[in-house]
């Protein structure tokens, strides 16, 4: 029974489920079409999958609009990667438009950590980098994130 099975990042369960809500539904696709699934070659999981917008819709039930908008909002979380086909990180909704191919990718190396914050709501998780600031930086700075990114990924990769 536990042959056909997903194995879901404890991080996931522990610290984002409490504020992730239809980016949960297509962070859950992502993750059964990546760790979900055993190459059959190599006989190792997958890291990154194409996965297209009508998937996404047939899987989820969501919306067009939705699906995009989580999407963005994973990214900009750390938790996911959305690459071309040549592994070319694309940030931006703009950078992905009229793309044929993209490829979705779970980071957990990238996790940006979440921290409490305290807001006249009381206490709610607040990532690390603010969403207005971030969709605000210029192509070299998400250049710069995406080539420590790519340096963090060969380290880790050396270390394991």
């Amino acid at each position: 029974m536990y042959k056909k099975t997903t194995q879901i990042p404890n991080l996931i369960l522990d610290q984002y489920l409490k504020i992730l809500s239809a980016e949960l539904k297509i962070l859950l696709v992502i993750l059964r079409q990546t760790n979900g699934w055993i190459d059959g070659h190599t006989g190792k999981r997958k890291i990154r999958d194409r996965i297209s917008h009508s998937q996404f819709k047939e899987k989820t039930g969501l919306c067009s609009k939705i699906i995009s908008k989580a999407s963005q909002d994973l990214v900009l979380k750390g938790l996911i990667t959305i690459t071309d086909r040549d592994g070319n990180a694309l940030h931006t909704g703009l950078e992905r438009k009229g793309k044929p191919r993209l490829f979705y990718s779970f980071q957990p190396s990238y996790i940006i950590p979440l921290t409490m914050v305290q807001s006249s709501l009381g206490l709610v998780y607040k990532s690390i980098i603010d969403k207005t600031n971030y969709s605000k930086l210029n192509k070299t700075k998400l250049t710069e994130r995406s080539n420590k990114m790519k340096s963090m990924d060969e380290f880790i990769a050396k270390r394991l």
